[in-house]
């Protein structure tokens, strides 16, 4: 059951993938990998403000993070093997959280396709650029995803920290800035792939929203913006928007 789960959740996330249909030689081993070590998958990730119940947006992030470190780990392998070797080291301790961790799924192979689940998958996969991206420059994941303190960090927190300027000789990390630029742009191609199809004139001018801040994202990060930059375009655009054009609920305070 849990095998077809994966091919089920891989067979989505390879058509979501419409730009580059190739598959690291790497992925590959992993994904064989998980296939033989792992009779029951079970793992735990929501979207922080989202309220989900739904395992499939949870399962496709998983097999996602999986494939965003094997890819890393592949690219970097004959120019920085230092970086490769590190990618491998997160991929093994993904790995590891898959096999350790206690909360079993409940998914149906057949409902990885709908716009609740592709709505929160993409939410987690923004959640994962905010938590790279401000780990690239030394900043917390509970800095990172928390909107409702993000005026008082502006106000109060030295510039000298990294959250309001900083220029590219402040990347702490580079291997988590690298990984923040793989998931921002797989964030606009899972959209264009698997979101954009969704829109109707009901939901046009928030998904549109959506599309135009999620480029803006990745510009942001490509570009190196400050981390409190792309802070405000996640908490302040991107998720309200998905929120009005997906229908997704909000968890109480």
């Amino acid at each position: 059951m849990a095998n077809t789960l994966i091919v089920g959740a891989f067979l989505h996330l390879q058509h979501m993938n419409k730009l580059s249909t190739w598959l690291p030689p790497l992925f590959m081993f992993i994904f064989c990998y998980i296939l033989y070590q792992a009779p029951f998958l079970y793992f735990n990730v929501n979207a922080h403000i989202f309220v989900s119940s739904d395992d499939n947006a949870s399962f496709l992030t998983l097999i996602e993070r999986v494939r965003i470190e094997a890819l890393l780990a592949n690219e970097s392998l004959r120019s920085n093997l230092t970086s490769s070797n590190e990618h491998l080291a997160q991929l093994l301790d993904r790995l590891d959280d898959v096999i350790d961790n206690e909360n079993y799924f409940v998914v149906k192979s057949e409902q990885f396709n709908n716009s609740t689940v592709d709505a929160l998958f993409l939410a987690n996969i923004v959640d994962e650029i905010l938590q790279y991206y401000g780990g690239a420059y030394g900043i917390l994941p509970s800095v990172m995803l928390n909107m409702s303190s993000m005026s008082s960090m502006a106000s109060s927190m030295p510039t000298n920290l990294g959250i309001h300027s900083v220029n590219a000789s402040r990347v702490f990390d580079i291997d988590k800035y690298q990984t923040a630029k793989q998931y921002a742009s797989r964030a606009v191609e899972i959209f264009d792939a698997e979101l954009k199809p969704y829109e109707t004139k009901n939901n046009s001018i928030a998904a549109g929203e959506v599309e135009k801040h999620l480029t803006e994202l990745k510009n942001a990060v490509d570009n190196k913006a400050p981390p409190l930059q792309v802070m405000m375009i996640v908490h302040t655009k991107i998720h309200p928007n998905l929120q009005l054009a997906y229908n997704l609920k909000v968890r109480n305070k």
